[in-house]
Formats: C-alpha cells, sequence, structure tokens
C-alpha cells in the first residue's frame, strides 16, 4: 500500500510531540504493515484548531489522494483539532478509498466501527484543545497583568528585555526607536506634512516599523520604506503610552483605567495633542493645498488681479496664463458682467520665471533660519474622563444587565469599586476644570530657508513661498522678444507681499481662505 505520512506541530519548541518523534512512530507503523512511505509532509508552526484545512502541508497530500492507499499521522490530535475538520478529511478520504491509520492509538478505520470510534476520540481532542486554549489564555492575561511579554509582535519603539523583577521577560522602551517616533510627533506638532516627513525618514534611511518589527523567532521584514499608513498606524497606537492592546481596544483595570505594563514613549498630554492633530488633518472638510505648480496661488495678473495658472504651451512648454478672460466670458453669459471690465490674459513662461522668483527668494530669505509654530501642550484629562465614565457604564451594565456581583459579597465589591470610579472621575473633572491651556510659540527648525528649499518637494517650496508673503505680479507682455522679460514681473514679499495679495482678493472678488494641507 502506498503511504503518505503527515506530521504537524504549533510550535516547533513543543519536544513532547516533535516532527522526528511523529515521523519515527509513523515510518515504524509503515514498516511493521509493510506500506510503501512515498510522501512525508510537514506543518510546523501551524495551528491545527485556528487554520482548520488550510495547512499546506495537509493540502499537498489532499490533492494526492488518487495516488495514496493510506495516510499514516501520529494521533489523530495531529491530523485535526475539530470532530468538523476530522469529518471533512474523512469524507474526502473515503470518496478516494484512502484509509486513515493513526500511529499511536489503536483504531481501524476502514470498519464503520472504528471510524465512529474516531469521531468520538476526535470529539475529545477538540475538547482538550478548547481546554489549553482557556489555559493559554488565563495564563497569557496574568503575566499581562504583571508586566510580563506574552509572546507575539514586539511594538515599534520597544523590545524584548529578562525580566529585572524575576522570571520571563519583559517590554523595556528601545531609545531608538523612541527617539524617531519622538521626532515625529514634535515634526507632526509642529504642522510639517506627514508625506515630508516620510520624505525625510526614507532618505534617512531610518528602518521603518515593518522592518524592525520581530516575532519571537526572530523574523524581519525586507521593507525598510515608510508610508503614509504605516505612520498613521504608529501614531494612533495607544501602545504608545504602554498600554496593553486587545482587539484594537485598552485592555481596562477593575477601576477603569486602561492597563500599563510598560513604560510610555509619550506622555498623556503630548498623546491627546498628537491625536487632535491628525484628527484635524483626517477631516474631509479640510482641503489639501492646490495643485503642484511651484507658484499657483503666488502669481497673479497685473491687469485684472486673478491668479494665473499653468498650461503647456508650443513644443509642450510650461507657461502661466491669467484665468480672467475665462471667468469674463462666464460672467458675461449670465448678464453678470463689470463696467470696464475686461483683460485678455497675458501668459508668461513657467520655467524661467520660476527661476527668477527662486533667485529673488534665496537672495532675500536663503541666509535666514526658518521659524516653526511649535504647539506648547498644554493639560487634557478629556480622554480619561471618557475612559472613567465608559468604565461606569460597563461596572452598571456587569450587574444589572450581566448579573455579575450576586448576593451580600457581590453588592459590596459593587459599591465599592463604584464608589472609587466616582471619585475618579470627579476628580478627573475638577482636574479638567483647572487645565493647563496649551499654546504655540516661534522656535528655529535648525535649518536655514536655503536648506530647507533644497531638500523640500514642490508644494512644500510654494509654502516657503507663501510664508514669506510671495506675491508675484505679471505685466502685459511688450512686442518681440522671445526671452523672458523679467521687467515685466514685480516679485514682492514679507509685508508687502501681503498686502498686495490682500488687494488683489478684494480687486477679483474671490475667497482666498487658507487651505490646510490633509497630509
Amino acid at each position: 500500500m502506498r503511504a503518505a505520512i503527515y506530521v504537524r506541530l504549533s510550535r516547533e519548541t513543543d519536544e513532547t510531540t516533535s516532527p522526528e518523534r511523529q515521523r519515527a512512530a509513523c515510518e515504524a507503523l509503515c514498516e511493521a504493515r509493510g506500506w510503501d512511505v512515498i510522501v512525508v509532509e510537514e506543518d510546523i508552526d501551524v495551528s491545527g484548531f485556528s487554520r482548520g484545512l488550510d495547512r499546506p502541508g495537509l493540502q499537498r497530500i489532499l490533492t494526492r489522494l488518487a495516488e495514496l492507499d493510506v495516510i499514516v499521522f501520529f494521533k489523530i490530535d495531529r491530523l485535526a483539532r475539530s470532530t468538523v475538520d476530522f469529518a471533512e478529511i474523512m469524507r474526502l478520504a473515503e470518496h478516494q478509498s484512502v484509509a486513515l491509520a493513526s500511529a499511536t492509538e489503536p483504531l481501524d478505520l476502514t470498519s464503520s466501527m472504528g471510524r465512529a470510534m474516531a469521531k468520538v476520540i476526535a470529539v475529545f481532542a477538540e475538547l482538550e484543545s478548547d481546554t489549553i486554549g482557556m489555559r493559554v489564555s488565563s495564563a497569557h492575561e496574568h503575566l499581562r497583568r504583571e508586566g510580563r511579554y506574552t509572546g507575539g509582535r514586539v511594538p515599534y519603539g520597544y523590545m524584548v528585555v529578562p525580566n529585572p523583577n524575576g522570571a520571563g521577560k519583559v517590554l523595556a522602551v528601545n531609545e531608538d526607536e523612541a527617539k524617531t517616533i519622538r521626532r515625529i510627533v514634535e515634526q507632526v506638532l509642529a504642522k510639517d506634512s506627514l508625506m515630508q516627513i516620510i520624505n525625510d525618514l526614507n532618505k534617512e534611511g531610518v528602518p521603518s516599523p515593518g522592518h524592525t518589527s520581530r516575532q519571537t523567532t526572530g523574523k524581519r521584514s525586507d521593507s525598510k520604506q515608510w508610508y503614509t499608513t504605516t505612520l498613521r498606524s504608529l501614531l494612533g497606537n495607544p501602545q504608545l503610552l504602554g498600554q496593553v492592546i486587545e482587539d484594537g481596544k485598552p485592555i481596562l483595570r477593575t477601576d477603569g483605567l486602561p492597563l500599563v505594563n510598560r513604560p510610555p514613549i509619550l506622555d498623556t498630554d503630548t498623546w491627546q495633542a498628537l491625536q487632535d492633530e491628525l484628527e484635524r488633518r483626517a477631516n474631509p472638510g479640510e482641503k489639501r493645498r492646490e495643485g503642484t505648480s511651484l507658484l499657483r496661488g503666488i502669481m497673479h495678473c497685473g491687469v485684472c488681479g486673478e491668479r494665473m495658472y499653468t498650461f503647456s504651451g508650443r513644443n509642450g512648454q510650461l507657461r502661466y496664463r491669467c484665468i480672467g478672460p475665462l471667468k469674463y466670458r462666464q460672467r458675461a453669459a449670465k448678464g453678470e458682467e463689470k463696467p470696464g471690465e475686461k483683460c485678455y490674459g497675458p501668459t508668461v513662461a513657467g520655467v524661467t520665471t520660476e527661476e527668477h522668483v527662486t533667485e529673488q527668494f534665496l537672495a532675500k530669505y536663503g541666509h535666514l533660519p526658518v521659524m516653526r509654530m511649535v504647539q506648547e501642550v498644554g493639560e487634557d484629562f478629556r480622554p480619561q474622563i471618557r475612559q472613567a465614565e465608559e468604565a461606569l457604564a460597563d461596572l452598571q451594565k456587569d450587574r444589572y444587565d450581566r448579573g455579575l456581583f450576586k448576593g451580600d459579597d457581590g453588592a459590596i465589591r459593587y459599591a465599592e469599586q463604584y464608589a472609587k470610579l466616582e471619585d475618579r472621575l470627579a476628580s478627573l473633572k475638577e482636574k479638567q476644570r483647572t487645565a493647563k491651556p496649551g499654546g504655540v510659540k516661534e522656535e528655529p527648525t535648525g535649518e536655514t530657508h536655503a536648506e530647507q528649499w533644497k531638500r523640500s518637494d514642490v508644494a512644500g517650496k510654494r509654502d516657503l513661498l507663501l510664508n514669506a508673503g510671495g506675491y508675484v505680479e505679471v505685466a502685459p507682455a511688450r512686442r518681440g522678444g522671445k526671452k523672458l522679460d523679467t521687467s515685466r514681473l514685480s516679485v514682492h514679499f514679507g509685508e508687502e507681499g501681503h498686502m498686495r495679495r490682500a488687494a488683489a482678493v478684494r480687486k477679483s472678488g474671490r475667497d482666498e481662505t487658507p487651505k490646510e494641507d490633509a497630509g
């Protein structure tokens, strides 16, 4: 008979049913029965309970049933952890006239009685698996509350170290990664765009969380690149506060506070300021910066005051053109034209104009330090107030909806926990009433305008021009000449530029509310 041997182990460190032991027992059975082993398949570090039949090694055997007479395994629980899965394997095997044989259990699966007995054993195997699962969950819960590391992915900003207070391991702050996190947070609170932050990190070769995260097996990701989703996921994770997260939510203590079992990387006030800023950027009502042309929103027509937009001229060359004529035709079609209103729409070469404005800007500001507005984090106890209120509501549900806290002892414990939460809630509300508000201050970034200009993308360079009051007015072209006539360009910065922009807005009657970067 042609035999296939199947070996499965949830964790390779489990010595009681090691792959070698399973395989040796199966080979001994095949030798004793005179069966020819034509294939051996293994699933290592694969749970039979959570994966069902979706196991690579098992699937390879099931696809070759037509070539087999018998499948040999160490025990039924190695083949399947649930009666449903075991019954499905039996059905597939019987359909191809393939027998099932256990190397350690006295089963004859060629008879109806033997198959019934196998199903009974599978039921007990499933029950044992459930019991083990509950014991593991309970043990993990105990270790978490003691501050111990329970395995799995290590959050970015942390590392696994021996427990200084006893057995096992704990999570400690990885200072290099924590430094990166705090730097990112400072940049976000200073209104730097997420894309600019990502570009800086990738340019500097800072490894991403996906690359530095490690399982207990020491596996690593190949990708070092940062992405917007990576950054948002990192910055929105309460694990930065040292909290224990399960199913995307913090685990709460009996007093309603989040369980903290490791040193926090951010303090609560900084965390809340960060979340407020990220929420502001994610608001779909806020508009992004316009376009990707350097002088869009900066260059205005000297005739009508309208802004100038880019288009492709002859030979595909970039040019800026006044939008005034289009707006005039639109108003005329509606009978809304203004007396004396007329603009033929002057144009100007794009690349050479941008180069000229860049030279003017760097000559005036290139040597000066870039300043940024930094939010000074104030005190905000609102998140803690919400958590305390939710804990009170959950406590009430535990007693009145879920039937917990029964009897006199239960009533006493309920009253004690309720009183603690009420006291905490009152204390937090008083702290919020007297909380120190945040503020904004100006501080140097450590870069000159020339240095920041060099590393910025087009949108970042346009922001530098706008922040400096950049305003360019284009006069009508003179006859003749193919080169840029710089005398047509009036370039202004500082207060003069801001004043001219305001005057142009009033002249054109348009709304030019500042737009935020959603980045």
